[in-house]
């Protein structure tokens, strides 16, 4: 048998799986599915409508996948073209949402995230790769958070809103500004703190770049140092997108 599912699990017509996949108790799975190999999916998760799967992502229960996008009074959309779709290698907590798109033509997640339990992807998110989002961190529809970003305890991300490459949103933090790459905020409203260095270490940048970007980091934010610095540029292009947004932004 190419994949393990549990006989109490509910699976729709159209759904289609790749192998060694373990489908866990009262799964339920109806719509346009597609599901890779090596996955496993626990008990009591929902996955709805038009959801593509990659491999070996750990679902571990009670989660709901490719609901409708909470659009509150307006009513809740439905597009037929739209889809869910997640990369490979993937943690996914208990009681996580992840809803389809509105506007775009996909909800996406790339690889190696980890979203911990109750963490909320809404309709038209495009969260990239190696992002964390601890328990309970809501981000808005429409967000863009870029690889490496940690989304923290409880935090709180306006719609439409971009949380830049390994940006750290702090806990119970109340994000209503675009965040730009390598920078840690904090706050209600969240405000710039300071550089992200403990993330970019991990990563492993050097020293002498990490003190180069610390010891001119104000500056670096304002748009008043320039560098051939990797972090430096980045932020610098940032800026140049987002520039009515970020001058107010240090704290």
């Amino acid at each position: 048998m190419q994949n393990n599912i549990h006989k109490t699990a509910q699976i729709g017509s159209k759904v289609k799986f790749g192998k060694n996949n373990t489908i866990g108790p009262n799964v339920v799975m109806d719509g346009d599915i597609t599901i890779g190999d090596n996955n496993v999916i626990g008990l009591n998760t929902m996955i709805l409508n038009n959801v593509s799967i990659g491999n070996g992502n750990k679902i571990v229960g009670a989660s709901s996948i490719g609901s409708l996008g909470e659009m509150g009074t307006k009513g809740d959309i439905f597009l037929e073209d739209g889809k869910v779709i997640i990369g490979n290698n993937n943690t996914i907590r208990e009681f996580v949402t992840i809803n389809s798109p509105v506007r775009k033509e996909a909800t996406s997640i790339g690889d190696n995230c980890y979203f911990m339990a109750r963490s909320h992807i809404p309709h038209d998110a495009d969260v990239r790769n190696n992002v964390v989002m601890a328990t309970n961190s809501l981000i808005g529809g429409g967000s863009v958070v870029y690889n490496y970003a940690y989304i923290g305890l409880g935090s709180i991300t306006h719609q439409w809103t971009d949380i830049g490459e390994s940006a750290m949103v702090g806990l119970q933090a109340a994000v209503i500004k675009h965040v730009p790459p390598f920078c840690t905020v904090t706050g209600i409203p969240a405000k710039i703190l300071k550089l992200n260095r403990t993330g970019l270490e991990r990563r492993g940048f050097t020293v002498e770049v990490l003190d180069e970007v610390e010891q001119n980091f104000k500056d670096i934010i304002m748009g008043h140092y320039m560098s051939k610095n990797e972090i430096v540029i980045k932020i610098g292009a940032f800026l140049e997108k987002y520039p009515e947004a970020l001058k107010s932004f240090m704290k």
